[in-house]
């Protein structure tokens, strides 16, 4: 089932109350649609040399419009903007009640200090531009059709359960498709890394100060492009233990498009930790992508692990999705080896035993292509190291930085990590080997075999006596 049909579902199933709740499958879905709510009524006249150049907008603004522009800021006391930058980073069971007050904040930050602002743009002495002027009428606010305490008092009301519930599903079924995901460039809005960042290029720090932030678009290229080869290639295999695509040999210390959109994920990582570990990083001298990546290494190898032992557990063994017909033709082709007759009966018994052995030789198949050698093999099983060392069959290989050559290890060598490549068996074959070892069909062969016997010794008999002359009384 598709993640968000399952959230779906599970919102249907989940309490009637706080019924506006059920259309949001996570808290950044309620947060953005009240944040872009109309509720706060301002005038802004644009810039223009002359009065009649001026252009004017009278709306209902929404907080985000508020929030994201600066010209905005005279309105807005530090308390209430902290207030918004809490609603957005710290979600939970209180968010629609942050969201509330936030609107009420707000509503008296604009209502309580002046009505009219003005912003001047600059310009020349002989040139001079008009300031923008923003107004704000409290009547047109208190007036509007669905007022800020409109929206204030139905947060108040609203039950997060089934929007928490559904997040959970989200998040679950997302984590095995985030390193995958991963292999595409991610993008945001903002001119750095992180969705915590600001469109000024700013982040939080654990002490609660705005700092630079860590990771600039375009960091992804320029942080690796002065590495050396040797160094480079050595964050190529971090980065392959922790869910990148293998780059062929060809491009081992190369800093191309697909090293650069994985790191761009890692420094998203970093950038959203709720521990700080770009933070930590740094201040022990370290790249600030440093524990994101080794933790992806983790996360990685024991989703993979735990991979392997479901599929051992045969908990991963998923029915073949086969027809009546593809059953029907399995057996009586199984049945012609073996030189049976099938009833009916037989169609029905053997059912399951055809559906196995689709399933098994499917499972076989994959087991080999498994066992083969891949470039994930190759470059994790590279190392560098004295060239006396190079045994037959590795290969060295010189990268720029490094006094030693990375030798490639052997055919041989990876081989046996793998162990022996398994033996793949068709359907058929599964089928056939099953249904010899039934009493019922040695039987039948058994008596078929009789029957051949006696019918060789009868054609004999016949020929025998086909061969005397009986001579007349």
């Amino acid at each position: 089932m598709d993640p968000e049909d399952l959230v779906e579902e599970l919102i249907e199933e989940g309490t009637s109350e706080g019924a506006d709740s059920t259309k949001y499958a996570s808290l950044t879905e309620l947060i953005n649609d009240y944040l872009n709510r109309p509720a706060f009524s301002f005038t802004v006249e644009t810039p223009g040399r002359t009065a009649k150049m001026r252009g004017e907008i009278d709306k209902l603004w929404t907080i985000d419009e508020i929030m994201n522009n600066e010209d905005f800021s005279g309105f807005i006391s530090q308390e209430t903007r902290a207030q918004y930058a809490d609603v957005i980073d710290s979600q939970g069971e209180d968010t629609n009640t942050k969201l509330s007050n936030l609107f009420v904040a707000v509503y008296d930050d604009i209502s309580s200090g002046s009505k009219q602002v003005r912003i001047d743009k600059g310009g020349s002495f002989t040139q001079p531009e008009l300031p923008v002027v923003i107004t704000y009428s409290k009547k047109k606010t208190d007036e509007a059709g669905v007022s800020y305490k409109d929206h204030a008092d139905t947060l108040k009301e609203l039950d997060l359960s089934t929007v928490l519930l559904g997040e959970a599903v989200l998040d679950v079924s997302e984590t095995a498709q985030d390193v995958t995901q991963m292999q595409g460039a991610i993008r945001t809005s903002h001119p750095t890394w992180g969705y915590k960042t600001t469109k000024q290029g700013t982040i939080t720090n654990s002490a609660g100060e705005e700092v630079p932030a860590p990771f600039w678009k375009g960091n992804e290229y320029s942080m690796f492009t002065d590495m050396d080869p040797s160094d480079r290639f050595i964050l190529q295999q971090q980065m392959v233990r922790a869910g990148m695509e293998a780059p062929p040999v060809a491009e081992y210390g190369q800093w191309t498009d697909r090293e650069a959109n994985f790191m761009s994920a890692v420094f998203i990582k970093a950038a959203d930790d709720p521990n700080f570990s770009w933070e930590k990083d740094l201040n022990a001298g370290l790249p600030a992508y440093t524990t994101a990546l080794d933790t992806l290494m983790q996360d990685v190898g024991q989703t993979e692990d735990f991979i392997k032992l479901l599929n051992e557990a045969n908990y991963l063994q998923a029915e073949p999705n086969v027809t009546p017909a593809q059953i029907q033709q399995l057996i009586d082709q199984a049945a012609a080896e073996l030189g049976i007759n099938i009833s009916a009966q037989n169609y029905v018994d053997y059912g399951n035993l055809a559906i196995s052995a689709f399933g098994q030789a499917a499972t076989l198949e994959k087991t080999y292509k498994d066992s083969l050698i891949n470039d994930k093999d190759l470059i994790l099983g590279s190392t560098f190291k004295d060239v006396r060392g190079v045994r037959e069959g590795e290969f060295p290989r010189y990268l720029k930085g490094s006094t030693l050559p990375l030798v490639l290890p052997s055919y041989e060598y990876l081989q046996g990590q793998k162990g022996e490549l398994p033996t793949v068996k068709s359907a058929l074959e599964i089928i056939t080997e099953e249904l010899a070892k039934r009493p019922e069909v040695i039987g039948q062969q058994a008596s078929i075999q009789d029957l051949q016997d006696i019918q060789y010794s009868t054609n004999i008999f016949e020929a025998s006596m086909g061969a005397i002359e009986l001579g007349d009384d």
